[in-house]
């Protein structure tokens, strides 16, 4: 049996939801499999080898889909201009950043392994992890970093980022040192420059350097999960990346599924054919009194969720990987953590 010291442990990783996931655990009504299914999608996959759980991997063979719904995207998807939340949602299955600005941890490497500034901090410098892959089997090296954020911040690309990297870096300022490391000559100190190209500029996906603007095509990105198909207006379908690189996804598969309207979205996760939609007041508004769902809205977090739960207690399906089952928390989460 789990001892409480490390139920405390397990209970510092995250916010509300994680909280609510252990406490169903420690209650014996959520086996440490499901346990494992719930700290992948709140990022937490490394959470089982750093408590003693035990061998995550054997645990990850459980598999399962996640079915997401998500509003339209405005636009083609495309890492360089996109805006849309939508979008934002679907890139993110599939890319990733040099930097991860982690809301508990904050930086934590990525793509990058390390960084550092010169006396001035205005040459930052960029070692980069070896043995990533995009998904088409190519090797990440420091061209394809360098390319993508001279992509960024040409004013002839159409990139998103240009208000974010005015007065910090212009074109010509990122620099290949050599095939693992990276230089970028700014245009002025700037000591929170790893900022910039972390995950807080949703635009800073690390792409091929031969990317010509059709991501639609393929979502050729570096993350854990890859496309499996996207149907434009309709939605996407990805599964999980073998050759990741870094800790694997226990999901199987994740479904995600575009709406024209938010209504839609809460009948659909209603009725039982979605697991997760984003939250936003409205949302909260619709979810709120109803028996069957709830709403996380944990700051800590940075994303909420409206999550769908049975009405009894029972552990969740191999094929839904979030459903919580604690109607008293319906009303917590929908106060914010």
């Amino acid at each position: 049996m789990t001892k409480r010291r490390d139920i405390d442990a397990l209970r510092s990783l995250s916010g509300d939801i994680w909280n609510v996931a252990v406490d169903e655990y420690q209650g014996g009504f959520l086996k440490r499999r499901d346990l494992l299914k719930y700290a992948a999608l709140l990022g937490l996959t490394g959470f089982a080898a750093s408590q003693g759980f035990g061998a995550a991997r054997a645990a990850a063979a459980a598999g399962g889909t996640v079915r997401v719904g998500l509003g339209q995207p405005t636009k083609a998807i495309d890492p360089v201009s996109v805006t849309d939340p939508a979008s934002i949602g679907v890139i993110s299955q599939v890319g990733e950043y040099l930097i991860l600005d982690d809301p508990k941890d904050g930086l934590q490497p990525k793509l990058a392994l390390s960084w550092e500034a010169d006396e001035t901090a205005s040459r930052w410098t960029f070692k980069l992890r070896q043995g990533v892959k995009f998904h088409d089997g190519r090797a990440v090296t420091a061209k394809d970093v360098v390319a993508s954020f001279e992509r960024l911040v040409d004013p002839a690309s159409g990139s998103s980022a240009l208000s974010a990297y005015k007065g910090i870096l212009s074109k010509g300022g990122a620099k290949l040192v050599d095939d693992e490391t990276v230089a970028f000559d700014l245009d002025g100190p700037n000591s929170n420059f790893p900022f910039y190209v972390s995950s807080d500029v949703y635009n800073a996906v690390i792409l091929p350097a031969d990317y010509a603007g059709d991501f639609e095509k393929n979502f050729n990105g570096t993350g854990p999960f890859k496309l499996e198909s996207f149907r434009p207006k309709q939605g996407a379908s990805f599964v999980r990346n073998d050759d990741y690189w870094g800790d694997k996804a226990l999901p199987d598969r994740v479904e995600i599924k575009f709406f024209d309207d938010e209504q839609a979205q809460v009948l659909a996760l209603q009725a039982g054919q979605l697991d997760v939609i984003p939250s936003t007041t409205r949302l909260e508004l619709a979810i709120e009194g109803n028996p069957t769902s709830s709403c996380s809205a944990c700051r800590q977090a940075r994303m909420t969720r409206c999550i769908s739960e049975p009405t009894r207690r029972r552990s969740p399906t191999s094929a839904s990987a979030v459903r919580w089952h604690s109607p008293s928390t319906a009303r917590r989460w929908s106060r914010g953590c």
